[in-house]
């Protein structure tokens, strides 16, 4: 049912970005705030919440400390590349990125084993690779207004850009490729079966068809909320809840706080840091810098997760059964 919701979505923004792209460009930079802040942003607001049953095990009533610690120092770092090395920072964000996303997406036993994470690392950056390919200049301005000093003499994007952008291109047009196979692949998997499995690769097939035709069509400032809010962090949220047990209304009423404290920073940077560029530009700068920031430290967290569950696993004594030896 999600995966359908997304792929109405995705068309009906398809069709917006077709007939209707420039009544759409006034509002980008609103849209992707709003969407990040009620989506996006609770999203990332979860970590601490995430992280305790991993961390407090091991670490005692130091892990929140230590968690928020390990947090702000990610943070800080991840925003001073921005200012020191603008290109690295590009490259690494968008290539962590698509690591994470890829980590996150659906795991079915399409192809062999040894390539599978290759292929999720594909689909996972589909978000980044098809607006690289297909829309390299919006990409490149948007890089431009987030960037600090990004601009070059002329008013396009400085050298900073275009070393990031030419690293990016080169590797999208490889992921591309892979992603193409891995779809086919799945294809190919669901004709085999029947039932349910058939149906839910076909629709999945069907959503990275509609995602593709959406990024590679659409602005990034549209494209990248609706895969990013609608997709990604609504099924991280769903996750969680499930995790811990917990209603809507309760996960929300948890995650307001820290929400509310990540929208005013975000907003205290626009304001103080990173004026100077007029709305849309200032949006876009802290929006960016702000997100990455956050996102580093987000999907580092994500990352080592697993290593934390197995170590509980191992820690973990077997259950005794009645009647058996103890």
């Amino acid at each position: 049912m999600h995966a359908a919701s997304v792929i109405l979505l995705c068309w009906a923004m398809i069709g917006a970005a077709c007939f209707f792209s420039q009544a759409l460009t006034g509002v980008t930079a609103g849209v992707l705030a709003v969407l990040v802040a009620m989506v996006g942003l609770p999203h990332g607001a979860a970590d601490h919440r995430f992280a305790r049953p991993r961390l407090e095990p091991v670490l005692g009533i130091a892990w929140l400390p230590v968690f928020l610690a390990g947090y702000l120092v990610v943070a800080v770092v991840v925003a001073c590349g921005w200012f020191v090395a603008p290109a690295a920072t590009i490259v690494a964000f968008f290539l962590a990125s698509a690591w994470h996303f890829g980590q996150e997406e659906p795991r079915f036993a399409v192809g062999p084993r040894c390539v599978r994470p290759v292929f999720r690392f594909a689909r996972g950056g589909l978000v980044i690779w098809t607006p690289l390919v297909f829309r390299a200049g919006e990409v490149a301005a948007i890089l431009g207004l987030a960037t600090p000093g990004g601009a070059g003499t002329s008013g396009g994007p400085g050298p900073a850009i275009g070393q990031a952008m030419s690293l990016l291109t080169g590797c999208a047009w490889i992921m591309l490729v892979i992603a193409a196979v891995a779809w086919g692949l799945q294809g190919l998997t669901a004709v085999r079966r029947t039932g349910r499995i058939r149906r839910v690769l076909l629709t999945d097939n069907a959503l990275i068809a509609s995602l593709v035709v959406l990024f590679a069509v659409a602005s990034p400032l549209v494209s990248f909320p609706v895969y990013f809010c609608a997709w990604h962090s609504a099924r991280g949220l769903e996750r969680l809840r499930i995790e811990l047990g917990e209603s809507w209304p309760e996960l929300a009423t948890s995650l307001a706080p820290m929400t509310a404290g990540a929208i005013a920073l975000i907003g205290l940077a626009a304001w103080l840091v990173l004026g100077g560029a007029g709305w849309n530009g200032t949006l876009i700068r802290a929006t960016f810098i702000g997100l990455s920031a956050v996102a580093v430290p987000h999907l580092l967290l994500h990352g080592v997760a697993p290593l934390f569950d197995a170590s509980a696993r191992r820690r973990t004594p077997p259950p005794v059964h009645v009647g058996s030896p103890a």
